[in-house]
C-alpha cells in the first residue's frame, strides 16, 4: 500500500508535453541503504531498489575536503559536474555500476532522468576521540587550541593524558577517573596539572634529555631514584622546552544529503520534487591516527 500512495504522488509530479503517456516508476528508496564510490574531487553517492531495478544517484564533483569538519556544505547542480540521476534498468544492478571506472555493459538503462537544476546540502557530524578513556571532556586546559575532548595532552605537559589517569586500575571498575594520578595532593589530578609533583618546576621543563617526553628523564638521586624527575619532588631541575609533541586522535564522521528543489528531465517529461532526502552514512570517513602539533604555550601561561 506504501508503495501505491508513492507512486501516485510520484505520477502526478511527471509532465508529458508529448502524447500523454506516463512511464510507471515507484521511485521508492525510503529502505534502500545510501552508499558512496569516490573519493578526491568526485564522488557517487546512490541508492539502488532492485525490486523494480531503479536506482536514484548523485554525482558530486568538488575540490573541498569533505568529511573533515562539522557542518553543512551545498552544492548546485549544473547537469554535468553534479549531477542527479534517476534510472530503469533492464535488469537488477549492482554497486559495480557506479563504482567501475567504466561502466559494466549490463544492465542496461531502460529509462534516464537528469536533474537540470536543484540543490544538495550535504550534513556532516564530525567526532575526535583522544581514546584517553575520558568522557564529558569540556574547555582547553592547555590553552593550545586542541578541546580537551580530543587532546592528547590536556595540561600541556608533553606527558599523555592517558598515562596520568588511574593507569593500575587499583579498584577494577575500569574507570580511568575514580582514582586520577595526583602526585603532590594538592586536588589537581596529574593530566590537568602542569606541575605534578609540585617542586615549582613545570613538568614540561623537567626534560633532560629534551626529547618531548619527561617520562624517560631520570637523574637516580633522592629517595626514588628511578621515579622520572616530573615525579619527583626532590629534583627540579630545569630544561626550558617550547615545542609540544606530536598530537594524535581519531576521527570518525557520519554525513545526511537532502536534495532541494530537484527537476528530473526525460525529453519532454519532467519529475519535481520541492525537497528529497537522499538519505545518511555513517562512518562514511574514519581515521584512528590523525596527528597535529599544536602550537606551543608556555607552563605559565596556561
Amino acid at each position: 500500500m506504501k508503495n501505491l500512495l508513492f507512486s501516485i504522488l510520484v505520477l502526478a509530479t511527471l509532465q508529458s508535453c508529448d502524447d500523454g503517456d506516463i512511464i510507471v516508476t515507484t521511485f521508492d528508496f525510503e529502505d534502500a541503504d545510501l552508499q558512496l564510490c569516490g573519493d578526491g574531487n568526485e564522488y557517487v553517492f546512490y541508492k539502488i531498489n532492485n525490486e523494480v531495478s531503479e536506482s536514484l544517484s548523485l554525482q558530486l564533483t568538488t575540490t573541498d575536503s569533505l568529511f573533515l569538519e562539522d557542518g553543512t556544505e551545498t552544492y548546485t547542480l549544473d547537469g554535468t559536474g553534479n549531477v542527479v540521476n534517476y534510472r530503469r534498468f533492464s535488469s537488477n544492478v549492482t554497486g559495480d555500476y557506479f563504482c567501475s571506472p567504466i561502466p559494466p555493459t549490463a544492465p542496461t538503462v531502460n529509462i534516464d532522468y537528469v536533474a537540470s537544476s536543484g540543490t544538495v546540502t550535504l550534513n556532516t557530524t564530525v567526532l575526535r576521540d583522544d581514546n584517553d578513556g575520558l568522557e564529558d571532556e569540556t574547555g582547553d586546559t592547555d590553552r593550545d587550541g586542541i578541546p580537551d575532548s580530543y587532546d592528547f595532552d590536556d595540561d600541556g605537559d608533553n606527558v599523555p593524558t592517558a598515562a596520568e589517569l588511574d593507569t593500575e586500575d587499583e579498584d577494577g571498575d575500569g574507570d580511568p577517573l575514580t582514582n586520577p594520578l595526583d602526585t603532590d595532593n594538592d586536588g589537581i589530578p596529574n593530566y590537568l596539572d602542569p606541575d605534578d609533583d609540585g617542586d615549582g618546576t613545570p613538568t614540561i621543563y623537567e626534560d633532560r634529555d629534551m626529547n618531548l617526553d619527561p617520562q624517560d628523564d631520570s637523574n637516580g638521586t633522592g629517595e626514588n631514584e628511578t621515579t622520572p624527575d616530573y615525579l619527583n619532588d626532590q629534583v627540579d631541575e630545569e630544561t626550558i622546552i617550547e615545542t609540544f609533541r606530536v598530537h594524535s586522535y581519531s576521527l570518525n564522521s557520519d554525513v545526511s544529503i537532502r536534495l532541494s528543489n530537484i527537476v528530473l528531465v526525460n525529453g519532454k517529461e519532467s519529475i519535481i520534487r520541492e525537497t528529497l532526502s537522499l538519505g545518511e552514512i555513517e562512518d562514511v570517513f574514519t581515521d584512528d591516527d590523525v596527528t597535529t602539533t599544536p602550537t606551543f604555550v608556555a607552563p605559565d601561561e596556561n
